[in-house]
């Protein structure tokens, strides 16, 4: 179960969510005691949808019956139900088609609030974001602005105004990784005030699993005072701020790891206290809160917030074309969501990927069933909706993509699909027919798709099931570290034999190499993580015809890519002056391999790698541009050889091209 909405409807609380079942997604419906959160009876709403349910169902009092409303896959749906028996009493509206644009604003409290006549818009352009406060008959008043993404707003209202929160990843005057909610107080005369008091347990530069504050739910009490909810890295908290200042952050539950909800919803009782209702591991837990103590913040009036002239874009990075005329493109093709195990909105991975680090294309790739979570077919359809809305070919592309998280070693461990289009269906490891490497690739060939296996020396390479045409390449550098050989300088999570790519290629199997964050949202990542950002620890590089979704996809499926360990180091490898990295040749004898680098930093050395590990190292003395040329051939005991070239640079970054494999003609 997800999106727990509550709600008072004739004098009871009411709580709707989403539940996955075999047959696809539908709203329940509960009716909950208002002196423990106990169930007192629940039933399902409409019948079950197998394209799935995105936005969160809603219940409204309307005389005699209540409406619930959600929104489908094919649109916006309501069911008027009895109070009495939870029965339905008449459908009121059925679907209407909309476009990817469409399912986004319906389904997306990522971007916009709504209560009524009132909203809160949230603006991220060009790196650059607006919070915005619309209300009927008034003009729109600018809440905030500043660098960085503003995203998952809300609001709450009492007599002195509406107060609006949002989470941003601008603290303290810097663009930063964790997320954290701010907050502030449109009054009755419109003017924008915030809280006098700082807010409390702010740990800017977090080393451990619990980290940042973000998607924030706040309530009104009667005395003024608000309580926050909201999401930690972890966990879900709440803090209070009344006239005495901010309280400290309370956690909500047990605290245990795995994949939760994203809001915390939230309904005032009539003696003042909360209940509310979150998807922890378990499933949907209500809980009552008790009210604070004090009246209401002390607030100061900030600066007007004048909208300034609006930034133009930031000029597409122009990618170069090599000697074939293809594009080298770099993008971050692995990292999660708060959707899944990971923290920010689905939108946060392309504004970072595009407007920060100034990438050509990315993937957000959350868990499709992991630790008790599922993502279902419309929560699935807003994220390929998001990814969409940001495609813009020849500027930023975006992919579809997911991860398929099976057992690990010994069985298939964890690998990333991608998908030629959106709407295909999700290739689950819970299915019988798909829960094996063999089955999954199966069924994503039948798809059009491939996959990517992943940090193999932690959770397995499942090299049994592997073949070039569903596997064409494998994530060889992440946050959790480097996979191309065990106990290698840049170290990595886990250490099972014969699980590494290098040792893979040396047991005949055939790949190319890709990087990828892998990052979850976390400052080192659990301590895991070389670099205070996970967000640059691996990153990949095609030579793509274009810019473009398909292109990048063909540009994986045959090699011409490489990995690195998060920096944007240009680098070209050739067998015989004109076959590019990832290519199979067939000769009698020698040829020449060649290698050009251009290093973010000066290159210490070119490495040549081949059967037994490393063949040759060439010392380049500092220099940001190197060249290097070996003469190889294959071994002719086994009548093949593989050979890639890792780049290192004086600052540890590095990079790994794809194999070139050579073979005795016969």
């Amino acid at each position: 179960m997800r999106s727990a909405v509550l709600a008072w409807a004739s004098g009871r609380v009411v709580l709707t969510v989403v539940a996955w079942e075999p047959e696809g997604e539908r709203p329940w419906i509960a009716e909950l005691s208002a002196d423990d959160g106990r169930c007192l009876r629940m039933a399902p709403v409409g019948r079950t949808d197998p394209r799935g349910v995105l936005g969160t169902a809603r219940v409204i009092a309307a005389g005699n019956v209540w409406v619930v409303g959600w929104l489908s896959v094919d649109g916006p749906c309501a069911l008027e139900i009895d109070p009495a028996t939870f029965e339905p009493a008449a459908e009121v509206q059925r679907s209407r088609e909309l476009g990817s644009t469409g399912l986004r604003a319906m389904a997306g409290a990522e971007l916009v609030a709504m209560a009524g006549e009132t909203s809160v818009l949230c603006h991220v352009e060009a790196g650059r974001s607006v919070v915005e406060l619309l209300e009927q008959g008034r003009r729109p008043i600018r809440v905030w602005e500043g660098e960085g993404t503003a995203l998952a707003p809300t609001m709450a209202r009492g007599p002195e105004g509406v107060w609006v929160a949002w989470h941003s990843n601008a603290t303290s005057g810097r663009v930063d990784v964790a997320k954290w909610i701010d907050l502030r107080l449109v009054d009755s005369k419109g003017r924008v005030r915030r809280p006098r008091a700082a807010m409390l347990g702010r740990e800017l530069d977090a080393h451990g699993e619990q980290q940042g504050f973000e998607y924030p739910t706040i309530v009104r009490h009667a005395s003024g005072a608000l309580t926050i909810l909201g999401r930690g890295s972890h966990r879900f908290w709440a803090q209070q701020l009344d006239d005495r200042g901010f309280g400290a952050r309370v956690p909500l539950g047990d605290g245990e790891w795995g994949c939760r909800g994203r809001r915390v919803a939230a309904v005032l009782l009539e003696d003042d206290w909360l209940l509310c209702a979150r998807r922890e591991k378990p499933g949907i837990v209500v809980e009552r809160i008790a009210a604070p103590e004090g009246g209401a913040p002390r607030t100061v009036e900030v600066e007007k917030v004048r909208a300034r002239r609006k930034r133009p874009p930031a000029p597409a990075r122009r990618p170069r074309r090599d000697v074939d005329g293809r594009l080298l493109l770099f993008g971050d093709i692995h990292q999660h969501s708060a959707h899944s195990d990971g923290v920010g909105a689905a939108d946060e991975a392309y504004f970072r990927a595009r407007d920060q680090y100034r990438d050509d294309f990315a993937a957000l790739t959350d868990h499709e069933s992991f630790l008790g979570k599922r993502i279902g077919p419309g929560e699935q359809a807003f994220l390929e909706a998001v990814a969409e809305s940001h495609h813009e070919p020849g500027r930023f592309s975006t992919l579809f993509a997911y991860e398929w998280t099976a057992k690990m070693f010994p069985g298939p461990g964890h690998k990333v699909i991608y998908l030629p289009r959106a709407g295909l269906p999700i290739v689950s490891r819970d299915g019988a027919e798909t829960s094996t490497g063999v089955g999954l690739l199966r069924e994503v060939r039948r798809l059009g798709g491939f996959a990517v296996p992943h940090h193999t020396g932690w959770t397995g390479a499942d090299l049994e099931s592997h073949n070039p045409q569903d596997q064409p390449v494998w994530e060889v550098c992440s946050v959790h570290g480097c996979y191309e050989s065990c106990g290698n300088v840049l170290g990595h999570r886990g250490a099972l034999a014969g699980q590494f790519a290098g040792e893979a290629l040396e047991a005949g199997l055939v790949f190319g190499f890709v990087g990828a964050s892998d990052s979850h949202g976390l400052l080192w990542h659990h301590g895991i993580a070389r670099k205070r950002d996970p967000f640059r620890t691996g990153l990949t590089a095609v030579l793509a015809l274009e810019n473009e979704r398909g292109a990048i996809l063909d540009a994986m499926r045959a090699r011409r890519c490489y990995a690195t360990s998060g920096a944007k180091i240009r680098l070209d490898v050739r067998a015989g002056g004109a076959m590019p990295m990832g290519s199979e040749l067939v000769t009698s004898g020698e040829v020449a391999l060649t290698a050009r680098a251009s290093g973010t930093a000066p290159v210490a050395r070119l490495v040549l790698v081949g059967h037994g590990g490393d063949l040759d190292s060439r010392e380049t003395h500092g220099g940001e541009v190197v060249e290097a040329e070996w003469r190889v051939a294959a071994d002719p005991k086994r009548g093949w050889s593989f050979f890639y070239v890792r780049v290192e640079q004086q600052d540890g970054e590095r990079a790994w091209s794809s194999p070139i494999w050579v073979r005795l003609s016969r």
